[in-house]
């Protein structure tokens, strides 16, 4: 059974691409047909690339490694982080900030401050601040909460990005590709293809594309964080069978 059924993306409105005068030509095998002056993608490729980019975030998942979801624009902001907490992964839904993966040991002190500021807000330490001083440390906490509040458990650069529009998030897909990490990403057809490793033809402006979508990329997260925490289950009862079997040959009864 496929990930996706054609008839959810037709629903969702997946097939509707860009007026023909805004067309990127590397799309052309992505595209079934144009009607109305407008480019209707290929839904049966759709179907297969989100089967294969699946299958990588899956195995990426399963080897413990991380997914950061990216979605700024408006359509994407409530999906990505609704979908990112389900599957408890970071994501960036504000704004970019650049440099973020290419100079991630400073982004990591910006992250290390705001976990400083909210813990003296739950500890009530600006109480007995004046209030000026108080002023200013909670606009610097709304601040860096808006930017970094979807990223503020990761320490170590993420070994995937999934992205939503990959026009809209041009620095994004920069920073990733010179970082080497794989790029996932809904690709329109007035989108450039060929910086992204696994991209997945479809509407990248119709919400219920893009939550579509980004459910399945959760999906298959969770699907190999699973297959990771049952390995690790097995791991640690090996481990404990070794240390016992240890102790009874050690212990004087087993002489």
């Amino acid at each position: 059974m496929p990930i996706v059924r054609m008839k959810e993306l037709l629903e969702a409105g997946a097939h509707f691409g860009h007026r023909r005068s805004a067309w990127n030509p590397k799309m052309k095998p992505y595209i079934y047909q144009e009607r109305n002056r407008m480019h209707i993608l290929d839904l049966s490729v759709t179907v297969k690339k989100i089967a294969g980019a699946c299958e990588f975030i899956r195995s990426l998942a399963a080897a413990e490694g991380t997914i950061l979801f990216v979605g700024t624009k408006r359509q994407a902001k409530k999906c990505i982080e609704e979908e990112a907490k389900r599957c408890d992964a970071p994501y960036i839904n504000s704004r970019w900030l650049g440099g973020f993966l290419t100079n991630f040991s400073t982004i990591k002190k910006r992250i290390a401050r705001l976990n400083d500021l909210q813990k003296q807000e739950e500890e009530k330490v600006w109480e007995n601040y004046p209030k000026k001083e108080e002023m200013v440390l909670r606009r610097e906490l709304a601040k860096l909460s808006r930017n970094l509040g979807g990223v503020k458990d990761m320490n170590e650069l993420p070994g995937g990005v999934y992205i939503t529009d990959v026009k809209v998030e041009e620095t994004a897909v920069r920073e990733a590709k010179r970082m080497a990490i794989p790029i996932i990403a809904i690709v329109d057809s007035n989108c450039d293809p060929d910086m992204i490793d696994y991209l997945i033809p479809a509407n990248d402006d119709a919400i219920k594309s893009i939550r579509l979508i980004t459910s399945k990329v959760t999906d298959a997260i969770m699907e190999g964080s699973e297959v990771w925490r049952k390995k690790r289950e097995i791991e640690e009862a090996r481990k404990e069978a070794v240390l016992t079997d240890t102790k009874k040959s050690s212990s004087p009864s087993s002489e």
